[in-house]
């Protein structure tokens, strides 16, 4: 009977420590079967380090920035202007024209010729608000005897102001009445800012066959012709 006692109390107390290895082993391989993607998995291996598992670029590394490529592109620094500090009114009022940053033109339309000034340079600069115009006999040494044209009275201001590349316009009419003309009178010789150049500057242009010069009127300059017209209209005194 004590015989029996021991080996059931053996049996019981094998089984029992059966029963706890077979346990053991079934914790084991359901924690082996854990998923390591999804809700439910364990941050392992390459997501542990905020870089994809594909080896692809993060979308923030460390430190919390942006990648570069991922950043917004700064606005570069607007340049200087190219001079656009120097390109303006006031500034044209200080600065006189040079005959070297200018281009001068002169255009026949009937009686009129259109005198054509533009600033070729970088800066804006100062015009007399007219040209000096004198007309007379190109082969004669002596210009004393040259016509002046009328000019419109009141004129008074600032020089006009010539923005780089932009053209200031005046207006001659060599016959507004239509009436006879003076003889012996083909050239027109233009100063175009004549209390800022000196007489070396001054520019001669034939008038043309045919040309007749009785009364002829000047306006003052304008950034239009039909303005520049407007102004010769006007034209009553003698230019000084």
């Amino acid at each position: 009977m004590r015989v029996r006692h021991r080996h059931r109390a053996l049996l019981a107390v094998t089984t029992a420590a059966l029963a706890l290895s077979l346990t053991a082993c079934n914790g084991d391989d359901q924690a082996a079967a854990t998923p390591t993607t999804g809700p439910d998995a364990t941050a392992s291996g390459p997501a542990a380090t905020g870089a994809p598992a594909d080896g692809s670029p993060s979308e923030a590394p460390a430190g919390g920035e942006a990648p570069e490529a991922s950043q917004k592109p700064k606005a570069s620094a607007k340049p200087n202007g190219g001079g656009s500090a120097n390109n303006t009114e006031a500034y044209a009022y200080k600065h006189p024209c040079a005959m070297t940053q200018l281009s001068l033109n002169v255009r026949q339309e009937g009686s009129r010729r259109i005198i054509e000034v533009a600033n070729t340079g970088a800066s804006a600069c100062g015009l007399d608000l007219l040209p000096a115009v004198a007309l007379g006999d190109s082969s004669s040494a002596d210009r004393s005897n040259s016509l002046h044209p009328l000019v419109p009275s009141g004129i008074g201001g600032p020089n006009h102001a010539l923005l780089a590349g932009t053209k200031a316009y005046a207006v001659l009419d060599l016959n507004p009445g239509g009436k006879a003309g003076a003889k012996g009178i083909d050239e027109m010789n233009v100063l175009v800012s004549p209390s800022h150049m000196p007489n070396a500057d001054t520019r001669s242009f034939a008038l043309g066959a045919g040309a007749s010069v009785s009364g002829p009127k000047l306006g003052l300059y304008h950034g239009s012709v039909a303005d520049a017209v407007a102004s010769m209209r006007q034209a009553d005194i003698a230019q000084q």
